[in-house]
């Protein structure tokens, strides 16, 4: 396992041609995947290796994986950066809020720093150019504290969270100008507005300016239960992009449970196709 904070690989990345098509017909077209585990590790056994199964079968270049583990690699070749541990919550080390794994070269960017709440950004070089991914985990209604140890109510810690990362977007911009920019994890809200879905109006519109304000769209609003991608509960997890990157298809959904019922996480599966305008 490479150390969480730094990254490398010695030897050459090549260019990724989809599956089943040939040199000559290649089509740069990279997918973009994110999952919450649910805190499986490694040793589970009654889920990890059908959560394998599920991310091998998803096929990602790039995956935001949250509430992971540094050992749960999406594939063989892949490398990633992780937000630091948060010892008070999570009290194994080697658990994580958010990890970005990459098919392609990887390197964690220190600004804006990494954030034990679950927020990392990293700079990953594709065949097709150069990005920046932030990894992100926006906390639960119910996060118990503030980062200097008072007790919180409800919504205090998601909204606390909502206005760091949404600053943190919109400085990514500014010190990286013309950089393509993906923003994607478990935003612990449902953004369709549909009736009774995770969330409030509040924090969904501060999410939204946020968004604006950096440039960004999110991809995954659809409420995937209306559309029967996924069976029951609206998704949190979200992904966005800058207007540079062109959505190709529609965003891709697995249901909490594989096709033999088996539950995998209390989490679905989402993946987006993108491609360099």
């Amino acid at each position: 396992m490479t150390a969480p904070n730094e990254v490398h690989r010695s030897q050459q990345y090549p260019v990724r041609y989809p599956r089943g098509v040939a040199e000559e017909r290649y089509d740069p077209t990279f997918r973009v995947a994110t999952w919450n585990l649910e805190r499986r590790s490694s040793r589970a056994w009654s889920t990890a290796p059908f959560q394998q199964e599920r991310m091998a079968l998803v096929d990602a270049d790039i995956w935001v994986l949250t509430e992971t583990f540094v050992d749960r690699v999406p594939s063989e070749g892949f490398d990633a950066v992780f937000s630091p541990p948060h010892l008070e919550r999570r009290p194994n080390p080697d658990e994580r809020w958010t990890a970005i794994w990459s098919r392609w070269p990887i390197s964690r960017l220190d600004d804006p720093p990494p954030h034990r709440r679950g927020s990392v950004a990293a700079l990953i070089t594709t065949p097709m150019g150069s990005l920046i991914v932030y990894g992100t985990v926006i906390a639960y209604h119910l996060e118990p504290s503030h980062d200097d140890g008072r007790p919180a109510r409800a919504w205090e810690v998601h909204t606390a969270e909502i206005e760091r990362q949404t600053h943190e977007w919109h400085h990514l911009r500014q010190i990286q100008p013309g950089v393509t920019v993906i923003v994607a994890g478990d935003f612990n809200q449902a953004r369709s507005g549909r009736r009774r879905s995770y969330g409030t109006n509040a924090t969904r519109k501060a999410v939204t300016d946020g968004l604006t304000r950096a440039g960004l769209r999110c991809l995954t609003e659809e409420d995937l239960v209306e559309t029967g991608a996924i069976s029951d509960r609206s998704h949190v997890e979200h992904i966005c992009a800058t207007d540079d990157l062109e959505q190709i298809g529609p965003v891709r959904a697995w249901d909490r449970v594989d096709q033999h019922g088996r539950a995998l996480s209390d989490h679905p599966t989402l993946a987006v196709d993108l491609r360099f305008r």
